[in-house]
């Protein structure tokens, strides 16, 4: 991919016209029939809307496991919420590979999932994305609000998974630790390492 010489960076719309076709339509009905998802790079709120249906589908059209696979995946803490609310409850199990750096609210999925296995040279990177708040005083303080109730829940839910005091997982999250494999099982946050 070359973009042109003045430095200038392509528009969403052109990136996607040349990434939406990374996988080909054969290999996601491939994946589709053996209960596979795939998760990868910064999780926009499309790819949580698209992975979050495919989710409730696949454990709408059968009772075998679903198979989550994570690579190099980033998200919010209220995307990673989303998924992890609809893992929670669905019928079916929902097993997880993940490789690669998997940050942010991205490392809850990994923390909800029935059976959590990490790649070798996989990293679980603990850290509350960047955000940005703008608008009337009265605004603010209201997303700001609505950001801690969200922050609670996310810790709240992967200091269960992980069987670790609240405490110890939001201090984990402040120092924005970076755990590879060995440590992530230890803390809880996986189960296996490939």
């Amino acid at each position: 991919m070359t973009f042109p010489a003045s430095g200038s960076r392509p528009g969403r719309s052109e990136l996607e016209g040349r990434t939406a076709g990374w996988l080909s339509d054969d290999v996601r009905r491939t994946l589709l029939a053996r209960r596979v998802v795939l998760v990868h790079g910064t999780v926009d709120d499309a790819l949580v809307a698209e992975t979050a249906a495919t989710l409730m589908m696949l454990d709408a059209t059968g009772d075998e496991r679903v198979l989550l696979r994570i690579t190099g995946a980033d998200a919010s803490i209220e995307q990673g919420l989303v998924l992890m609310d609809v893992i929670t409850v669905l019928g079916v199990p929902v097993d997880l590979v993940a490789a690669g750096t998997v940050a942010g609210g991205a490392v809850g999925v990994v923390a909800v999932a029935r059976n959590r296995t990490l790649a070798a040279h996989a990293t679980l990177h603990l850290r509350e994305p960047d955000g940005a708040v703008a608008g009337r005083a009265v605004d603010i303080e209201r997303t700001l609000a609505a950001r801690a109730g969200q922050r609670d829940r996310f810790f709240a839910q992967i200091a269960e998974s992980t069987g670790r005091p609240l405490a110890t997982v939001q201090e984990s999250w402040r120092a924005a630790r970076y755990l590879g494999p060995v440590d992530a099982v230890a803390l809880g946050y996986a189960d296996d390492i490939e």
